[in-house]
């Protein structure tokens, strides 16, 4: 009789300890939430560089943005002195550029979204968040690897059904030890693989730790990229509505 409550204790206290290193260990949905708060939070203002190489030419691009929550962000172009002035805005479903050159807000329809950003390799879409991962599509862990940037999760994940986004499939890849996301693979409705981007220089920034270079390769166009270097950000700052208005468009944005 001893003996059996003494293994039914050990039962208990094994099942026990099983559950609270279960409840210890993220979920795939809880890693992609991580990882969208980790560069958002409640609202951030930055400054970035964005650099465009093709077989034939190269450019770079200074952005101020703002953004507020997941419904609001403005970028404005602040160098070259050709493109500076050109503002994008978005507010929550509906996007707007300016075009200083012709003084003139035009809407971007969301059939335009998937498109490229001036040029770039990131999209309108990408620029202004306008998708939310963690929304919009259902995450799964299916396996784990060792890379340069130590162990990662890698995570699969497909649209929900009711979501309208373009990506068939994307592939995460999350370093376990912070849950700092390091790569993203974009593949279409076919499973072929369209885009890598990747997530490197890690550095404290804005009272976090988070990747400051982003490199988006397109795998359809050979000798292409555009690097995006994350010069300063700011998280939880205080930032009017008035920022995100049409009103202001022409004018860029001030805190």
């Amino acid at each position: 009789m001893k003996k059996c409550l003494i293994c039914a204790s050990f039962f208990i206290l094994l099942t026990a300890l099983a559950g609270h290193l279960s409840a210890a260990d993220p979920t795939a949905q809880d890693l992609i939430r991580e990882a969208e708060d980790l560069m958002r939070g409640q609202s951030n203002v930055g400054t970035m560089t964005m650099i465009i190489t093709t077989p034939h030419w190269e450019r770079s691009m200074t952005m101020d943005y703002w953004e507020k929550g997941k419904e609001r962000s403005l970028v404005k172009v602040t160098a070259p002195a050709k493109e500076a002035g050109t503002v994008s805005l978005k507010v929550d479903q509906n996007m707007w550029n300016y075009i200083p050159s012709v003084e003139k807000v035009v809407k971007v329809p969301p059939s335009m979204m998937m498109q490229s950003w001036m040029g770039s390799d990131f999209t309108n879409d990408d620029l202004v968040k306008e998708s939310s991962i963690s929304r919009d599509y259902n995450a799964a862990i299916t396996g784990k690897k060792t890379t340069p940037d130590g162990d990662v999760y890698v995570l699969e994940l497909i649209p929900r059904p009711e979501a309208a986004v373009v990506w068939g499939k994307i592939t995460a890849y999350v370093r376990a030890a912070d849950h700092i996301p390091v790569k993203y693979e974009y593949f279409d409705e076919k499973g072929k693989l369209i885009r890598v981007m990747d997530l490197t220089d890690i550095k404290r920034m804005g009272g976090r730790n988070i990747p400051t270079v982003w490199t988006m390769v397109p795998k359809t166009k050979a000798g292409r990229k555009t690097v995006v270097i994350l010069n300063r950000i700011e998280f939880d700052v205080p930032i009017s509505e008035d920022v995100f208005s049409l009103s202001k468009l022409k004018g860029g944005a001030t805190r």
